[in-house]
This record gives structure tokens, C-alpha cells and sequence, in this order.
């Protein structure tokens, strides 16, 4: 199993005519931008968050990709996919066994977490390889669960998924909502109700789950004064507070067992 997330060169538009070898079961989430991908008479261009399923091996494609695209792509080889699912199967058995798959999920609340979580794991630091392995299953889970369909629209989703970017770029200070709507374009009431859709959590609270998910990286290698200043504490008992109530334990005990 193996996850990776590609990205455009953020200058011109990409474009590739290229024959398959891959003898992976691909499944895949559009992150950024637009894409096309063309092969056997199938076109299939997702929305921002629509996940899809691609089996080909030996077919010839034809791709397109903006500039700022990017996709998280999970594969699988056809027999992992098989032992994960296990009795019940994949509902994918009977394609993979013709050869060929190409399948849209349709978007919604858990495939896109999923594919933003598994993202952000596939770009952290070595030895997280857990999380990551947890993210890659959710993230399966997530295009083999379907779910209902997103209620909200895919150019507001975009903005969403931007803005979820945007708050989470710097955790030593986030941006006000003022702010976040101004800068994404939407208003504050779309924002807040968009986000708690979308992310099942408000702007705050994520800012603050991944700020002290950041803080328990921090601490392996810094003391707590040096971590809560890191990331915009200039009270540390503020930071402490805020640290217990995310984990249930002080960072000066986090600390501490990090370092035995």
C-alpha cells in the first residue's frame, strides 16, 4: 500500500499521453485546481473533494491538469485490497477481475477529511508511519463506504477546502474570521456553518486540535517554554491548559515520557 500526493508546477497546465504499468488499484481525491483523465472512452473530470477509483493496467490515457492541482492518489495492489476488506469484499471484486475500473465516489463530509488528513500525513516528518497507515484506511474506508451526497456546492467546498489551508499555515496565530472570510471569499455565516458541514468542527476548535497535535511533535525535541512561545503563547499556563484538554495530560508530563 502505498499513499502519495502530487502537485502542478503552480505556472502552466500539464498534459501527458502515457501508457499505464501500474498494477495498483489507485484511489484517488482531487485536493486543488481541475483535472481530466481520458482512457477508454471514459472522461472523467471531479470537483474539488470527489474521489475516484482507477484500475487500467496496459491502457493508454490522456491527462490534463491545471496549474495548481493537486491529488492524494492511495494504491493498492488488487490482493491487499482483497485481504483488507476481507469477507465482504470491496464491491469492487467483479471490475478488478475484468481488468477495469474507472469510477467516480461522489464527495461528502468524511471523503473529504479523509483525503485532507491523508494528505497532511504524507507530507509529515518520518515516524509517523501509524497515522499515516491509519489515514490511508480511513481514506479507503471512505471510497468504499460511499455516504450521502455533499450538500454543499463545489465552488463554495473549494473556498472551504482553501480556507482550511489558510488557518491551518501558521498555528502560532490564527487568522481572525473576519479575516478567513475576506481573504476566501465568502461570508462569515457560509464560513462558520460551511466549515462545521464540511469538517464536522468549528473554525477554532480545528485551528486548536492541529495547533496541540503540533505542540506533541514540538516536545520531542523542545522544552515546554520553547513549544508554547513556538506557537504563540506568551502565557505558558494558557498553554498548558489548552494542552490538557486536548490530550489529558500536561505538556511537562507529555514531555517527560517523550525524553525517558
Amino acid at each position: 500500500m502505498t499513499a502519495a500526493l502530487y502537485r502542478g508546477t503552480g505556472q502552466e497546465e500539464t498534459h501527458a499521453d502515457l501508457i499505464n504499468n501500474s498494477p495498483y488499484v489507485h484511489f484517488t481525491c482531487l485536493l486543488k485546481d481541475r483535472s481530466r483523465t481520458q482512457v477508454r472512452g471514459h472522461d472523467l473530470s471531479p470537483d474539488i473533494g470527489e474521489g475516484y477509483v482507477v484500475f487500467a493496467p496496459g491502457e493508454r490515457f490522456s491527462v490534463d491538469y491545471g496549474p495548481n492541482y493537486a491529488h492524494v492518489d492511495l494504491m493498492l495492489l488488487p490482493e491487499t485490497l482483497a485481504e483488507l476488506t476481507g469477507d465482504d469484499g470491496s464491491g469492487l471484486d467483479d471490475e478488478i477481475s475484468g481488468g477495469f475500473v474507472m469510477q467516480g465516489t461522489p464527495p461528502g463530509q468524511r471523503m473529504i477529511d479523509a483525503a485532507l488528513r491523508l494528505a497532511e500525513h504524507v507530507e509529515a516528518p518520518q515516524g509517523q508511519r501509524l497515522y499515516l497507515y491509519a489515514a490511508a484506511l480511513e481514506f479507503l474506508a471512505g471510497h468504499l463506504g460511499g455516504g450521502a451526497p455533499d450538500p454543499i456546492p463545489p465552488r463554495e467546498r473549494q473556498r472551504l477546502i482553501a480556507a482550511r489551508a489558510r488557518l491551518l499555515r501558521d498555528l502560532s496565530a490564527a487568522p481572525t474570521i473576519a479575516e478567513l472570510a475576506r481573504e476566501i471569499g465568502l461570508n462569515q455565516l457560509k464560513l462558520k456553518q460551511g466549515f462545521k458541514t464540511l469538517f464536522g468542527s468549528s473554525i477554532y476548535a480545528l485551528f486548536q486540535q492541529h495547533r496541540m497535535e503540533y505542540a506533541r511533535q514540538l516536545l520531542r525535541s523542545h522544552s515546554v517554554t520553547e513549544t508554547a512561545l513556538m506557537l504563540g503563547y506568551n502565557n505558558l499556563s494558557h498553554f498548558s491548559t489548552a494542552f490538557r484538554k486536548q490530550f489529558g495530560i500536561l505538556p511537562r508530563h507529555e514531555r517527560k515520557g517523550l525524553t525517558n
